[in-house]
């Protein structure tokens, strides 16, 4: 079935993904020559850079804090940026209207092509300050912005996102690092997965000091992220590996068993109450990160294949998966196409909301901002696409839950507190 048709069939029961904006490589997405993809993007926790890995070694970090307000004020058309190295690389970029955006822009040649990305501080969120500080000044790790990129070749370098200037270089994997993830209770933890089966653990506060080595996967890992609360670790990866780690013990807390293929993303709830997982078997499963029940099926083929289909290869993949800060939405990217955001508040099996990957191009990763104003899909070709994403005033009960799920835990598995019974299935996510 071809992709107009297919995106025809999704509008009728869904709306419109909305474009805000774009960054445009210049490559050719039907033709676009391996090293250029975009792996990972990244925002920093205080909005103020985002990280783009354009390809071919090269990473832009941008005024976030600045772009974002160009995006979402322009109500018909997306901004756009075409990025060009070499003898066009210092040109003022605008936005269409005369004034210029990226002032700022920094570009970072790393050195090898780049396969993951990360920010991280030592700073609570709402103390980071943008500094510009002189080259004769010492980084604090403590307190200034950190970027983090995994290379090809197993090395971890750690950069200062205000200069562009290399800091530290870690060096421990034996295979492509897949994925980065510092930790967000501001311990400066930085977590790395490798195609070599290991997940490590760095600390940034003592030089990158490499303290512990996680080895339970028997394949490749392809994705990590923390809990809000800092105390947990999802891995995912291949073999339907999904795991989940006690970061206070660094031992293996529950596995996660559902999926029929590999796993190859991994996102926790902003209250950590809940775990989605995506995968190539065409399903995004939601989980309690508690019990490990399933909550929820996002399926990305109607009807839903068998289990047989799902252990090969197909164009269902579900290559990304992100919740919003307020926890009512779920957006997917697949490689059918189309990236995909999912309301959790409402009862029907179907999308929210549908766009498309840019035109003979593949998405390989998404991304909400901080606040949820927009979502970042990162491509093959290296370019980067902004949709604008889904708006809505949560009710009160879903606040008082996230609130309590982040102050208190899991209350509904405690002796000490005393619940009503017909509460236990909201507080859980069995209800909405």
């Amino acid at each position: 079935m071809a992709p107009e048709r297919v995106l025809r069939d999704l509008l009728r029961v869904s709306g419109e993904a909305r474009v805000i904006g774009e960054l445009i490589t210049g490559r050719d997405g039907n033709n676009y020559a391996p090293g250029g993809e975009s792996w990972k993007c990244a925002f920093a926790p205080d909005e103020s850079r985002f990280a783009w890995s354009c390809g071919f070694r090269k990473v832009v970090i941008l005024p976030w804090n600045r772009y974002k307000n160009c995006l979402l004020g322009h109500r018909h058309r997306g901004v756009v940026l075409s990025v060009c190295w070499g003898e066009q690389s210092d040109r003022n970029n605008t936005n269409g209207e005369g004034y210029e955006v990226f002032a700022e822009k920094i570009n970072i040649d790393a050195g090898f092509p780049v396969t993951s990305l990360a920010f991280g501080t030592g700073t609570p969120e709402q103390e980071l300050v943008p500094v510009k500080r002189e080259y004769w000044t010492r980084f604090n790790f403590s307190k200034d912005l950190i970027l983090a990129t995994g290379h090809n070749n197993g090395r971890i370098r750690i950069w200062d996102p205000y200069t562009g200037k290399l800091l530290l270089e870690l060096t421990d994997h034996m295979k492509p690092v897949t994925d980065l993830a510092f930790a967000p209770d501001g311990s400066l933890r930085l977590v790395s997965a490798s195609k070599d089966c290991t997940i490590k653990v760095w600390d940034m506060s003592d030089d990158g000091n490499m303290f512990k080595t996680l080895k339970e996967h028997p394949g490749p890992i392809r994705s990590l992220c923390w809990s809000p609360d800092g105390r947990y670790l999802c891995s995912a990866g291949d073999k339907q590996k999904v795991l989940l780690w006690d970061m206070n013990s660094y031992s293996l807390s529950k596995r996660f068993c559902g999926h029929y293929n590999n796993v190859l993303s991994c996102a926790f709830s902003p209250d950590g109450a809940m775990l989605a997982t995506a995968s190539c078997d065409t399903r995004v499963i939601i989980w309690d990160t508690s019990s490990g029940e399933q909550l929820r099926v996002l399926n990305h083929m109607n009807p839903p294949p068998g289990v047989i289909y799902m252990s090969g290869e197909n164009n269902s993949v579900v290559r990304g998966v992100g919740f919003s800060p307020n926890g009512c939405h779920v957006v997917t990217i697949c490689c059918d196409g189309f990236i995909r955001f999912w309301n959790l508040m409402y009862e029907e099996d179907g999308p929210e909301s549908v766009g498309s990957a840019l035109p003979g191009d593949a998405m390989l990763n998404c991304s909400f901002s901080p606040v949820g104003g927009a979502v970042s899909v990162g491509h093959a070709s290296g370019s980067v696409v902004f949709f604008l994403a889904p708006t809505m005033v949560p009710s009160l009960l879903h606040l008082s839950r996230m609130s309590v799920r982040r102050s208190l835990g899991d209350i509904t598995a405690r002796d000490d507190v005393v619940l009503p019974h017909t509460l236990k299935p909201y507080l859980q996510y069995k209800q909405w």
